[in-house]
């Protein structure tokens, strides 16, 4: 545990909303930047290339995984403040940060049916994770929520389970997405979502459901990415919908209007974020891709193996259909 989840930890809420306060000044290490490498520079990169290095630095031994409470996830959610600062996104956290910070049990990887996931292994908190929150102020004070999870599974016996398709791809998108609205005035307000925790139970949305730094009435619409990273040039995704709404609807048709084809599927106890804030009333729906088991919960699930190409061709068309 990093200092500053032991402020967060065993402090009252005014002095865990100062340490958030010094983590954005002090703690965030640039965006693009290796701790123990110059910072690489991302302004003249594509966006596909500015993707695949957001999946690199997720993915990397630095973060060890990303397993929810662990050093390794403070620094992806510290990276991703930090490049949501740079493109000049509005904190949407606790305290005027970025960070809205949750406890969390400790969690153990176990292997169920053949498949590694977590399993709480403590009876009560012993340290906290971090929702990274960022608001683009819109034409009107109605929101659409676009997030993704950025945790993963963490490192077992020494090998790290990187997570790349899942969920570091949606993650990128969804980070390169913000930075691609820069300077546009979208119709909604748009709020950009980074869950901790996804892997252990859907914690942090399941906190965000509960405590909103939005009006929860004024969501009209979830958009959610989970592993994406190995969508196919055929345009299909796979989707999981958590109740109706008009404005999600919408953008879900001028989706197909530019050739993306979502079959939806009964999760057959699968789900991802979307469920969470079904539970509060707020209609929205995550988008897969049809082959996203595939190396799912391995050591396999790695940067060289995500389709960057398509995670671009992907982002357009959300960011068409977030601002027609």
């Amino acid at each position: 545990m990093n200092a500053a989840r032991v402020i967060f930890a065993q402090r009252p809420r005014q002095v865990k909303t100062a340490a958030a306060i010094l983590c954005l000044i002090f703690l965030l290490p640039a965006c693009g930047q290796k701790e123990t490498a110059p910072e690489r520079k991302t302004d003249d990169l594509t966006r596909g290339q500015r993707i695949t290095a957001h999946i690199e630095r997720l993915t990397g031994d630095e973060m060890a995984g990303r397993r929810v409470g662990s050093r390794g996830e403070a620094k992806a959610a510290l990276y991703l403040a930090r490049c949501l600062q740079k493109a000049g996104l509005l904190p949407a956290g606790e305290a005027g940060t970025f960070f809205q910070a949750f406890p969390v049990c400790r969690y153990e990887p176990v292997m169920v049916d053949r498949r590694l996931t977590l399993k709480q292994a403590s009876a009560g908190p012993v340290g906290i994770s971090e929702n990274v929150l960022a608001v683009l102020p819109g034409a009107t004070d109605q929101v659409i929520v676009v997030s993704a999870h950025y945790d993963h599974l963490g490192t077992v016996e020494g090998n790290v389970y990187p997570g790349a398709n899942d969920n570091a791809s949606g993650t990128a998108v969804v980070l390169e997405l913000a930075a691609a609205l820069k300077g546009e005035k979208p119709k909604y307000t748009m709020l950009f979502a980074f869950w901790g925790g996804e892997e252990a139970g859907l914690l942090g949305s399941a906190y965000f459901s509960e405590n909103p730094t939005v009006e929860r009435e004024k969501i009209r619409a979830l958009v959610n990415l989970d592993s994406i990273g190995n969508l196919g040039a055929d345009r299909k995704l796979l989707g999981w919908k958590a109740g109706e709404s008009e404005t999600a609807a919408e953008i879900l048709k001028k989706l197909a209007q530019q050739g993306w084809e979502v079959e939806w599927e009964k999760t057959n106890g699968h789900r991802s974020d979307e469920a969470s804030l079904a539970r509060k009333g707020v209609p929205g729906f995550t988008l897969l891709s049809p082959n996203w088991l595939q190396d799912n919960h391995t050591t396999r699930d790695t940067a060289d193996r995500v389709r960057t190409e398509y995670l671009v061709e992907l982002l357009e068309a959300i960011k068409a259909a977030l601002l027609t």
